[in-house]
């Protein structure tokens, strides 16, 4: 497994205060070599033994979800219930933040029933047939309906049991990390002084009550599921060097309609000498400047213009990426350098028409 660099800040988790840990009387001698000191009767957390297996957690949720690997977060308490719905949402992966029910995982078929029966009734709700119903028989179902959302909510699209089970609190969660035990689901822990950090696979020694400790932890393996996710994308990567996108490169755009005004006034001059200019003196030489500069000015427009369209197409491209599977962007791609082609075909036609509009005299 790659190690890589998360930017994990020692003052950053000191100011959420995910180094304190419990009292002195409640901790658990397993997350001795945890602890570094003890400060006013409370344990204090070794926060560079803290990075090193939050970085490693990292590491295996990044490769997890460049694999396409699912994700279930788990904490039931108030404190840890909004900061685990939130980091869900944002990785896009399941949750449970209310209850744990018995058998969530080891009894799958069970779960999965109630999930069915929990679909069904979202959709009867959507479509109106609960409002068709008897008063009673409608009641009925929507408080069965609300307790399912409440315990279930979080996992109404999870197909099976998950990959790797991240857990906030392992005293808490205590049957959930035996029914991943018993499955042999990885798991990823935030272990308070009190907890045992053999029983999951990578434990975090960190703060479990603190709401902004909570919340750090998460928002570090959230962001590496994110990038991990984002990876598959990442192989179809615009070309370098000469065969790079116009949009890598404005100056170029620039250089060649600067190239072309230039161009055009040489082949005036070299045709007329300085009677060439005499015709932007009509109807008066007041108008000479402004004459001057908006012929100059106008294959730098049809320049910016077209570097514009070729902008749009390279955006489109860049969405389809991002939306539809890799195989098609590939024939949009290559009709977007046939376009950009033309573009640029014209764009030289017209140059050369401007250059020779000034050889023959006409304005």
């Amino acid at each position: 497994m790659t190690r890589r660099y998360w930017n994990i800040n020692l003052e950053e988790m000191m100011e959420a205060g995910v180094h304190f840990g419990h009292g002195t009387r409640k901790w658990n001698p397993k997350m001795a070599p945890y602890i570094s000191a003890k400060r006013k009767g409370i344990h204090i957390t070794n926060l560079t033994r803290t990075a090193r297996f939050l970085s490693e957690a990292c590491d295996l949720v990044f490769d997890a979800a460049s694999r396409g690997k699912q994700f279930l977060i788990v904490g039931t308490k108030n404190k840890a219930a909004d900061s685990v719905e939130w980091a869900a949402i944002r990785a896009r992966c399941h949750y449970v933040n209310k209850k744990w029910l018995g058998g969530m995982l080891t009894n799958w078929s069970t779960t999965e029933t109630r999930l069915h029966k929990f679909r069904d009734l979202r959709m009867e709700q959507k479509t109106g047939r609960l409002n068709r119903l008897p008063k009673r028989d409608a009641a009925m179902l929507k408080r069965q309906l609300s307790r399912l959302q409440t315990y279930l909510g979080g996992i109404k699209y999870m197909t099976g049991v998950p990959d790797i089970v991240i857990i906030v609190d392992q005293h808490e969660e205590y049957t959930a990390l035996r029914e991943c035990i018993t499955l042999g689901i990885p798991t990823i822990c935030l272990t308070d002084t009190n907890c045992d950090p053999d029983l999951a696979d990578i434990s975090i020694p960190a703060n479990d009550d603190a709401i902004s400790s909570i919340r750090l932890i998460l928002n570090k393996l959230v962001f590496a599921i994110c990038e991990g996710a984002l990876l598959p994308w990442k192989i179809i990567q615009l070309p370098h060097g000469e065969l790079a996108a116009p949009t890598n490169d404005i100056n170029t755009t620039v250089a060649l309609a600067l190239l072309t005004s230039v161009a055009y006034f040489y082949a005036g001059l070299t045709k007329k000498g300085l009677g060439y200019f005499g015709k932007y003196i009509q109807p008066t030489p007041i108008l000479l400047p402004i004459n001057i500069l908006e012929d100059f000015t106008k294959p730098l427009s049809l320049s910016f213009r077209l570097f514009g369209n070729i902008l749009a197409d390279e955006l489109v491209v860049v969405v389809l990426v991002s939306l539809v599977p890799l195989v098609v962007p590939i024939p949009v791609m290559l009709l977007g350098l046939f376009t950009s082609g033309i573009q640029a075909l014209i764009f030289a036609t017209l140059a050369a028409a401007y250059i020779g509009e000034s050889m023959e005299g006409h304005h």
